[in-house]
């Protein structure tokens, strides 16, 4: 079976609110890479605040949490250029923007012996969502990103 064959089987084995998550993820991760490729990073961040900061509340199942993670990672890995932590994190956060407790963590390895690495993840009352590590690797939390 090719790749073609195994993504098409894919993509009719999705809900309908799957494929309409998976949409809204290539979307979402095209327009935050341009965002943070051709916008100072003070105004990507303050525009990406504008467009979370609701007052509604939403409720997600873990089933739609799990969909919308898979989405954003399955999408970042299939669109044709480096979609790191950082997008990966901003396009869950975007599309969970209506879910208490979500937030968005920008940390450092600590790890004396190598040099500077920053990571970002997703929690959802404290337990990692999205952008999870290996054991042996730890991270010291950073920043908060509202």
């Amino acid at each position: 079976m090719g790749k073609a064959s195994r993504y098409i089987g894919k993509w009719n084995s999705l809900s309908g609110y799957g494929k309409t998550t998976f949409l809204k993820s290539v979307f979402c991760l095209l327009w935050i890479k341009a965002g943070l490729s051709f916008l100072p990073f003070s105004t990507f961040r303050k525009f990406f605040h504008k467009l979370t900061s609701n007052q509604r509340i939403n409720e997600y199942s873990q089933d739609q949490i799990d969909i919308t993670v898979w989405a954003v990672d399955t999408a970042a890995n299939l669109l044709p250029f480096e979609l790191l932590c950082l997008p990966r994190a901003l396009a869950t956060k975007y599309l969970l923007r209506k879910a208490p407790s979500l937030t968005l963590e920008i940390g450092v390895e600590i790890n004396p012996a190598k040099k500077f690495e920053a990571h970002a993840w997703i929690e959802k009352n404290g337990t990692i969502i999205m952008g999870n590590w290996p054991t042996s690797v730890s991270y010291q939390r950073l920043w908060v990103w509202d």
